[in-house]
């Protein structure tokens, strides 16, 4: 726990209370700014019924944080390496897609024209199926801002096929080691006493532990483009971090360009619904989970279970929150505490 942790009581009370209303389980979070952690902690339980302590060392199922922090990644070093431009065409790298004008900018700013998802566990099909499927939808790209699976379930395959890897080999490799992200992985082996459940399975009499909760990700083996990825605070602090020092790592490197990490949050949505980055979900009047009081060049993401992470260039702050919402229920309004919680740190740190 940080020093500054007392200065923060507002934000602390806010999760209690949260836990106490049982909305949920528990949570750990981290306010950083670019040289260090100003503040964070750790509320509550990570299972509810066992009243496992949440810890610093808690390991989440990320749900599509994994979009940002395995397939984006492994997009950026492909662009970096000269073998991918964002407006290469898809039929570029998948002759069989039936739309000729789909580019990885449609997929990487959802505008795809993709539905949002499609239950392929439902249907038990190869992976090599649900490639074929996604290819053959006849979609109409850069009309509407449609939040996807299917795109970086693409995107994943894309990774897969430019580097002849597994997405998990991949990503272990050139992302994880490389960063120090020790913790970070698909199919966790942990002790699941360190792991946060997800779910309740009626038909299984049990809460889902150790395995990702997104059905398609753990009808795939665990691994995808959109979800699969388990980490802890400690982790999403080193990349979050290498984030907001365009690239720089801990040791002084640079493990992604300066220029590539610029261009990735350019809104390229601007006349359409919602305002998209290469990957990010961008500050929007109507819909943002990083608060109100973060400014318009905020950038983040969320994932399904209750994990996020929001990033301020103008006030150089970071916003981390891990949850297992879903442990509770999936109706829980988890972008509400979201933004209290963002607001709340913001409100503290002004007055300092």
């Amino acid at each position: 726990m940080s020093e500054n942790n007392r200065s923060f009581k507002l934000l602390d009370k806010f999760l209690h209370e949260m836990v106490e209303a049982h909305q949920i389980p528990g949570a750990v979070y981290a306010i950083l700014d670019k040289n260090g952690t100003l503040v964070e902690n750790a509320v509550g339980f990570s299972h509810k019924d066992k009243k496992i302590p949440m810890t610093m060392d808690t390991l989440f199922d990320l749900a599509s944080l994994t979009k940002v922090c395995a397939t984006l990644p492994s997009i950026f070093l492909l662009i970096e390496k000269g073998r991918i431009d964002i407006d290469d065409p898809i039929q570029m790298f998948f002759p069989a897609s039936v739309n000729s004008e789909l580019t990885l900018r449609d997929l990487l700013t959802h505008t795809s024209g993709f539905p949002p998802s499609f239950p392929f566990y439902q249907y038990r099909w190869t992976k090599e199926e649900i490639l074929n499927y996604i290819l053959s939808i006849n979609a109409e790209p850069g009309k509407h801002t449609v939040y996807s699976d299917l795109n970086f379930i693409l995107l994943g395959f894309l990774v897969e096929k430019l580097t002849y890897q597994p997405l998990d080999v991949f990503t272990e490799e050139s992302v994880y080691r490389p960063l120090g992200m020790t913790h970070t992985c698909f199919n966790p082996q942990a002790d699941l006493q360190y792991i946060a459940p997800t779910e309740w399975l009626p038909d299984a009499n049990k809460f889902q532990w150790g395995e990702v909760h997104d059905e398609n990700a753990h009808y795939m083996g665990g691994v995808s483009g959109h979800a699969g990825l388990f980490s802890n605070l400690h982790d999403l602090k080193i990349y979050v971090h290498m984030l907001m020092n365009e690239g720089k790592t801990e040791h002084g490197n640079y493990f992604i360009s300066p220029a590539t990490l610029l261009a990735s949050r350019k809104n390229y949505t601007k006349h359409l619904e919602y305002n998209r980055g290469l990957g990010w979900q961008l500050a929007d009047d109507r819909y943002s989970p990083g608060g109100y009081y973060v400014s318009d060049q905020g950038y983040g993401h969320t994932g399904f279970t209750g994990t996020s992470f929001w990033i301020d260039p103008e006030s150089d702050l970071g916003f981390i929150l891990l949850s297992n919402r879903v442990h509770i229920s999936r109706q829980i309004n988890m972008n509400r505490i979201r933004r209290i919680v963002n607001n709340l740190a913001m409100s503290e740190l002004a007055k300092k």
